[in-house]
């Protein structure tokens, strides 16, 4: 007699193997074109499976996000256990500049107009995992006296908007000679929102 055996595989390994099916698929034909039942043929699980790990597929869209921010935020805490508040700023600045596979992702929602679902997703990320490791550092510069933001979190909101204008620049690809210059005005907006010395951040992003 024959006995098929049901393989169980741990619940976080199957939710993992969904995200980088939907990942892969989003990559490649878009979000868009991508369905539900696309991500689930390729993940080789049932579409019961995906609705016990994602609502919808905004929600698996958002997970891979959580997934690449959050391992981001941990691997800059590992690194800069022993650093000053600036050197800390700096290098998470020229951390989220690196390219890598979520840039393709963001370019597929660029491409098909997704503003609205990008957006919403970022300041959601941006809430939850970036600004508590920010105001954390922003504390540290308090402390060293390298920094002197007194409202942290409305500090943060236009700490975001400047960044914004570098990343706009970094996308658009932008003649080298203009976003040397956006990036030192960014340079003096940082300095004076967070109440650094002048001329003492010195930002660098990851040229195209």
């Amino acid at each position: 007699m024959l006995v098929i055996t049901r393989v169980r595989k741990d619940p976080e390994v199957r939710r993992t193997e969904l995200i980088d099916a939907a990942l892969e698929l989003f990559c490649s034909a878009g979000y868009e074109k991508t369905m539900i039942t696309d991500i689930v043929k390729k993940a080789g699980v049932a579409k019961g499976t995906f609705y016990y790990y994602f609502p919808t597929k905004e929600a698996v869209l958002e997970a891979i996000c959580t997934r690449w921010d959050t391992e981001l935020a941990a691997s800059f805490r590992l690194k800069g256990r022993q650093g000053t508040a600036l050197s800390k700023l700096q290098a998470f600045i020229l951390q989220l500049t690196f390219p890598g596979q979520l840039d393709v992702l963001f370019d597929k929602l660029w491409e098909e107009k997704q503003f609205n679902l990008l957006y919403q997703i970022w300041q959601q990320e941006t809430e939850t995992v970036f600004n508590p490791l920010l105001a954390d550092l922003i504390r540290q510069g308090n402390r060293e006296g390298t920094m002197h933001a007194a409202c942290i979190n409305e500090t943060l909101v236009f700490f975001w908007s400047t960044l914004e204008c570098l990343w706009e620049a970094l996308y658009l690809r932008e003649p080298s000679e203009v976003l040397r210059n956006k990036v030192k005005i960014a340079e003096a907006i940082l300095e004076r929102i967070l109440g650094i010395e002048e001329g003492a951040l010195q930002l660098s992003v990851a040229w195209p």
